[in-house]
């Protein structure tokens, strides 16, 4: 027995439908924040890289001093 004519399906069909769009929507959105955060990541690491570079050439330059002494 179809609701509406011959094309519409019933309450169950379209509850899945709805819930499938629904989970879609979920899926898409936890994809886009594991990328946001990622990138974060990308970003922040390569803070602490540089942060890393420049430590180690004050430590040299310090380790120079220190040997001149």
């Amino acid at each position: 027995m179809t609701w509406g004519g011959g094309y519409m399906s019933t309450p169950n069909g379209w509850i899945s439908v709805i819930l499938g769009l629904i989970i879609l929507m979920v899926l898409v959105f936890a994809f886009y924040q594991v990328n946001k955060t990622l990138n974060e990541f990308k970003v922040e690491i390569e803070r602490l890289k540089n942060a890393l570079e420049e430590t180690r050439k004050n430590t040299e330059e310090v380790r120079r001093k220190l040997e001149e002494v």
